[in-house]
This record gives structure tokens, sequence and C-alpha cells, in this order.
């Protein structure tokens, strides 16, 4: 059989990924092993766990058959050498050898005939490749972002919505039906504190450091972060403040004019300053939610009363809690964001005023739809379009002014999933909205409600000092704290490191520079586990080589430039080849076997909610790519024209394969850097 032949028959043979094949023929050969030997046992009790061989000289891939001596009762040597024999006998053209070694059933593959049909693969589904329809007809509504309206965006929450929007491209992928929502908290303390500060700024009682008024080239976002500070501090020397933070709040939640309509512009202007600091690291949302609309609406008023009236809710008369509606949890302390050590949760403050988490319920409500039995009417307008071309959305409490654009309700939320991007110290708080649903009989709303739950991000000792924070005191990292004023804003990170990129590299664009900027950071927030706290080194996130976002776009735009010459030659790669290389060097392998895996990672990766496995994956494409690139002769100097046409497509087969990944990851790849 010549080698054309062999690849086109092996691109026959091989529905799908090199995984999948494997594993399928090992069932094949086991049930006709059981069959033979008349073992009656089901064939899924005897695990098949398909890896990359530890050793080249074994095989390509390896199953480990120990466990299965232990439930067929029948010695190792002889299971693994039955099952051998008969692969053998199958004949599979794209098996060059199978072999056993103490214990290991091992395959070693017809290289440049399985090379080319993953290759083929690629080409044939192109920008789709790694696409999946496992969650066509499924809505997922994930919450990602939430920043309140009252301030600069700050770098911690870059991880969140790093996260968030790199969740909702993997779940895209796999054929869900996602909407991104970014929700505003306009109606808490927050925004009442720089509603106050504004108040006490016309009245002569608050004192800003730099200057009462915006200052030259400051943006409103970061001139309510001073207003919110100095505020902070009044109360401390002013107890006696806190008094108008808590009956502007009760303004604000009841509608009172002139302070809700302050708020609610305080809160519009801040959210564009957000939204525009977000499109910087490519970012966008298809839905704004606010507070206010879930309160002016009547959905909390509806939803409290349900939970009172299904005796989900107690309201004790003594005790630290007294005059409170409360969700009651039992015995015991928990530490809440709000201070409090109970585990009876507080839903409505002695006060009348709602807590965060009571609005919480109503908005989770909201999302898998069941609102729609409370009799309450949400509308829908556009806000504008977003950098990428998608239309923003945005969620009203009344009607729109007449001839205003308007959505099926029934579009936004209803989802049959929900997804919360939140970060840890709020899991307990969480788990009091999903245990609310569950007491009021959504359990299966409950159960299919997650916590998609982020440690902080603290910063270096050195990035902290070059972004403007006191690092007198000697430590290694630096938390944030907005109050304190001991944050760093996302845009001074974002400039910071665009004008980093161009002092190592000087002849950098600014749109370029603005993109590996946004590539480093991204790839920063995304890349380690969610459970683990991330020290933020600015030197080390802009590295051009090592596990960085910037190596990642260097190593994609480097198989590019492969590519171009190859054209600039005169040089055509051939859509099919005639013939194949009689073999394949390893660095050529290792590297198919890595395009191979991307559409079974991608849908592991998506299916775990996991950003930081499938930036491994990323990260790993790209090192065999330089290790191919580094270990094989340029391919413009290739005389031998088998050699030199399937590397050529192995080249395009990579660039497809690490664009594709790379969007996923909301880079904007660089061809040219």
């Amino acid at each position: 059989m010549s080698l054309t032949s062999q690849a086109e028959e092996t691109a026959n043979v091989i529905p799908g990924d090199l995984y999948d094949y494997l594993v399928s023929l090992t069932r094949q050969a086991t049930a006709t092993y059981l069959a033979q030997e008349g073992i009656a046992i089901e064939l899924e009790q005897l695990p098949i766990h398909l890896n990359f061989s530890a050793n080249a000289s074994f095989g390509d891939y390896s199953v480990p058959l120990m466990p299965w001596a232990k439930i067929l009762r029948r010695p190792l040597p002889e299971i693994a050498q039955n099952i051998a024999a008969i692969l053998q006998d199958m004949q599979a053209p794209a098996i060059a050898e199978i072999s056993v070694t103490k214990g290991y059933l091992n395959f070693r593959l017809a290289r440049p005939a399985v090379g080319q049909s993953v290759i083929e693969r690629v080409f044939d589904a192109g920008a789709d490749f790694g696409q999946n329809d496992v969650g066509t007809g499924t809505k997922v509504v994930i919450e990602h972002t939430a920043i309140n309206s009252n301030k600069a965006a700050h770098v911690g929450h870059l991880r969140n919505s790093c996260l968030g929007d790199t969740l909702v491209r993997m779940l895209r992928s796999q054929g869900y039906n996602v909407e991104a929502n970014n929700y505003i908290d306009d109606t808490g303390v927050q925004v009442a504190d720089v509603v106050v500060a504004l108040i006490l700024l016309q009245e002569g009682l608050l004192e800003l450091p730099e200057g009462n008024d915006q200052l030259p080239g400051e943006s409103f976002d970061y001139y309510c972060s001073r207003l919110y500070v100095a505020v902070g501090r009044a109360y401390e020397r002013q107890p006696e403040l806190q008094e108008r933070r808590k009956s502007m709040m009760r303004a604000i939640e009841h509608g009172e004019e002139p302070y809700a309509q302050l708020a609610a512009d305080l809160s519009h202007k801040i959210v564009r300053a957000h939204l525009a600091t977000m499109a910087r690291l490519n970012i966008s949302y298809d839905l704004l939610t606010w507070e206010s609309a879930i309160i002016g609406a009547g959905l909390w008023k509806h939803t409290f009363e349900m939970l009172r009236d299904r005796g989900v809710l107690e309201h004790p008369e003594e005790g630290p809690a007294a005059g409170c509606w409360i969700v009651p949890f039992g015995d015991g302390d928990t530490q809440t964001d709000e201070g409090e050590r109970m585990s009876d949760k507080i839903l409505v403050k002695s006060d009348g005023t709602a807590t965060y988490t009571g609005k919480d319920i109503a908005y989770q409500l909201w999302k898998f739809g069941l609102s729609d039995s409370l009799g309450v009417d949400f509308h829908f307008v556009p806000w504008g379009r977003q950098h990428d071309g998608r239309l923003l959305w945005t969620m009203l409490a009344t009607q729109p002014e007449e001839g205003a654009t308007e959505a099926d309700p029934r579009r936004f939320g209803h989802g049959k999933r929900v997804i919360t991007v939140i970060d840890v110290r709020q899991s307990y708080l969480q788990q009091v909205v999903y245990e609310s649903l569950r007491r009021l009989g959504y359990v299966e709303q409950a159960d299919n409600s997650t916590h998609f739950a982020y440690e902080v991000v603290t910063l270096s000792a050195a990035t902290a000092a070059s972004l403007g924070v006191d690092t007198s005191d000697g430590h290694e990292s630096y938390a944030m704290s907005g109050r304190k004023g001991i944050e760093v804003k996302a845009d001074d990170l974002i400039n910071k490191a665009i004008t980093k990129m161009q002092e190592a590299k000087p002849d950098l664009s600014n749109e370029t520079a603005a993109q590996l900027a946004a590539s480093a950071i991204r790839y920063f927030m995304i890349r380690f586990n969610q459970q683990q706290i991330i020290t933020l080194d600015m030197d080390e996130a802009l590295r051009a080589n090592g596990d960085t976002g910037v190596y990642l776009q260097y190593a994609y735009a480097r198989a590019n430039s492969i590519l171009r010459k190859l054209d600039e030659s005169g040089y055509t790669i051939p859509d099919q080849l005639e013939t194949l290389p009689d073999q394949l060097e390893q660095s050529e392998w290792e590297l198919l076997r890595h395009i191979d895996a991307y559409p079974r990672t991608l849908a592991d990766t998506a299916r775990q909610l996991a950003p930081n496995a499938l930036a491994a994956y990323v990260y790993d494409l790209a090192a065999h790519f330089s290790d191919f690139y580094e270990h094989t002769p340029p391919i413009l100097k290739e005389s031998n024209e088998s050699v030199k046409s399937f590397r050529a497509q192995l080249v395009r087969a990579s660039v497809q394969t690490m664009a594709n990944a790379l969007r996923l990851m909301g880079f904007v790849p660089l061809e040219r850097i």
C-alpha cells in the first residue's frame, strides 16, 4: 500500500480524534476477549485510561491494564497478551505496532498517515476546529464583573472579568446558548456613600486632598474613587455622618428624589467608564441588569412576600437580629461581608432596608425565569454597540419611551443553568441564595446554580511601588482596599503594561502594544487555579518567554511569519499531499498529538469550568510549536518535497489551532509583532 493510499484509508477510519479512536479499538478488542473467554461482566466495569506513553520507546499511547486483573481474576500478562493479539488481528490501518510492557497495552501509530489525518481534520473545520454541539438547546446565564457603580474598576475586578468572559467563550464553543450578565449594584451602600460625598462637598463639609473638583484629565470614575475614599475617612472622624449614609440608602432604595436620580446618573456614568475599561481587554456582555430595576419593578417585594409566606423567613423579636427578617441556618457563627457573626442570614434589616443577599435571591429567581409567575414585568432596550460589534441591552423597570426598540422579555434570563462569578469571600452568601431557592421548592434550579469562586489578586512589592502604592513597610505583596485607597485601578495597570511593552520593543505600534498588554493581563488572570491567591508582578506577566500571554502571541506570530515567507518565496502549500514523509521527527509528532487533543481538551475544560486548564493547554501547544521550529531545518530550505509540503501544512494547522484557542481566551491573535 502506498503512503498516499494509506493516508486516505487512515483518514477514513479515524472519524474523530486519536483518543476516541484508540479507546474504541480497545473496547472492541476487550469485548471480543470477554466473549472468547466466556467472562460475564459488563464492559463498562473495565476502565480504559488512555494516556501518552511515559517512554517513547514503548509507543505513542498506552492503556494500563493492572486494575483489570483483579476485576477479571486472571493473570495480568495473559489479559494483556490476549487483547494485544486481538488488536493485531483487527489490522487497523492507523496502528503500526501493538506491544505489551509491564501491564501496559502500547500503541505505536503510523505517524505520517495519522498526522495527515489530523491536519486534514483541522483544515476541514477551520475556525470551527474544537467547536462542539453538546450544549445545543441549553441556556446558560453567566453573571460576571458586577462592579459597584461608585468608582473606577481596580485590578482585583479584572480577575473576575477575565475568568467570566473566558467561561462565556468556552461554553459558547460547546454549543451552549450563553447570556453574559453584568449586574450593577446601584442602590447599595457604596453608591450611597458617593452621593453623600457629593452632597457634603456642596455643603462645604468635605474636602478632597487633591482638590474638590475633577482634576485636568481626570475621568469621572477616578474622581468618584477619590470621593469614596474621602467620605470613608470622614465617617471615621465624624461617626454621626453614618446616619446620613443610612438615610441615603433608604432614599435611593425607595426612589426618593432628587437622591434616586442623582444615584442613577452617577451609576450610569460609572458603568460607561467600566465598560470602556473592560473593552480594552476584549470583554463584552449581553445584558446590563440593575439592582434598582429589581427593586423598582417590584421583584424584590414579591420575592420577600413569597419567602415570608412560604415560611422560609423568621422575624425574631429579640437577640442580635431583633426586628429583622432572617433565613434561619441554625446555631454557629459565620463571618460575612457585613461583619455579622451568626449563621442566620439577615435579608431585611430592622430599618426595612434589604441586604445584598435578599436582592440576590430575587435576581436568581429572575435568571431562571421563575419570576414570571410573580407578575413582575421588565423591559429591555439597547444600551449601545460594544467594541466587538455585539449589541448590549439594558434592563428597565418601567415602560421605555414611545418608539424605543424593545426586546421580548423572554429573550433574557430563563436559564437552565446559572453561573455566578464572584470571589470566595462571598461563598457563604451564595450558599444562602441557593438554599433559599431550595426551601422555596426550586430544588432543580438550586442544583443548577454554580458559584464560580476565585481568590483575590495581590500585587508584588515591585509592581505595587511602580503603580504608586506605599511599600515602605517592606511587605512582599500588597492586598487592596478601596475604602482605604489602597488599590490599583485597572486602567492604570493596562496603561503601565502598554508602556512597558513599548519600552522593551520601541518599534511596537500603539495598537500592537495594547493587544500584547491585554493578552498578558488576561492570561495572567486565568492561568492559575481559581482557589489560589495570585500575586501580580508586572515584569513576570510581560515576559516574552515562559508561561505568559506575550509568549503565546510571539509563538503565533512566528508561525504566521513562516507562512508569509513561504508565500513570498512563491511556494504554494498544496491542499492535498501526493506523498508523505517516510517518518516524522519527534517534535513534529508531539505537535501533531497536541493539535489532535485540542477539541477533547476544550470539551473537558468547558465541562469542568476550568479556564486555567485551557490556558495550560495553549501554553503547551505554543511550546510544542517552538520545539518543532527549533528542532527542524527551515522549511524554505527543505529540498525533500514530501517533507517540505507536510511541514508547511503542519504550520498551517498550528496557526489555525492557535488562533482558535487564543480567541477563546479573549486574545486578538497577532500575525505580526
